[in-house]
């Protein structure tokens, strides 16, 4: 589905990434981590189309990406950035049925169909009941289930999350990461996230990339990071691991 050969990608003099190689099969669900600065958000960037390698190439579907027309990349390819702008006052509903954007024509409105696909991500979310809400009146956890409504509505392949555990409280977390693994088994879509959250990064997932110093630095299997020793090398921390409700956790020495 996804395949990403010698990609490299630089800020003016600033490298983000060397020569990051990886793919990603349809149906994973998979977990992007590493320090910050590490090249996460850049490497979702450049598969987004937001910005461009300098070196390499990125294929979907076996295309080259600048073969991709714009708008029939943004019906395969759903990008939800760090930070989208929650700052306006618009009802849920209304966010998410724009999701549906590359499906209309240049002067189409939304349909009974496109308001049917905005509800029912809506609901994959676990968000039906804040389809009349203004998204100036929700917590910061209902704000990130309506914007990932929003990528889900256009019903994409390759779904990139940048952070979307990031500023969420612990039981939020939990119910996010779940949900990113419902996500994927009810859809057959592939999602890759981008998170800092090591044990949830690694809950659901089927596998775990690292990055490090803007390189790939590992691809593993959740059981296979989860080692002392892995995180010591990977992420700079000593940490021992403990088992509860059948999976290895991270926790880090005091």
């Amino acid at each position: 589905m996804l395949e990403v050969e010698n990609v490299s990608f630089a800020y003016a003099e600033s490298v983000a990434l060397r020569d990051v190689s990886t793919r990603a099969e349809a149906g994973q669900l998979i977990a992007l981590t590493g320090q910050n600065g590490s090249g996460k958000s850049t490497l979702l960037k450049v598969v987004a189309r937001v910005v461009a390698p300098s070196h390499g190439e990125v294929r979907f579907e076996g295309r080259a990406l600048v073969e991709w027309g714009g708008r029939e990349y943004a019906r395969n390819v759903g990008y939800l950035p760090q930070d989208p702008d929650a700052t306006f006052s618009m009802r849920a509903i209304d966010i998410v049925v724009s999701g549906r954007a590359p499906f209309l024509t240049r002067f189409g409105w939304e349909g009974e169909g496109d308001f049917a696909a905005a509800a029912e991500a809506l609901e994959m979310c676990d968000a039906g009941h804040l389809a009349a809400r203004y998204l100036d009146e929700m917590s910061g956890g209902e704000r990130k289930r309506v914007f990932l409504a929003r990528v889900l509505a256009a019903r994409p392949k390759l779904i990139l999350l940048d952070e979307p555990l990031s500023a969420l409280d612990a039981a939020h977390v939990q119910q996010f990461s779940r949900l990113l693994r419902h996500i994927v088994d009810r859809t057959g879509s592939t999602v890759i996230f981008a998170s800092h959250e090591l044990n949830w990064a690694a809950a659901y997932s089927d596998r775990v990339l690292v990055m490090r110093d803007g390189a790939l630095a590992a691809d593993l299997t959740p059981a296979e990071i989860m080692s002392p020793e892995i995180v010591r090398d990977l992420f700079g921390f000593d940490a021992r691991t403990v088992s509860s409700g059948g999976r290895t956790w991270i926790v880090p020495e005091v």
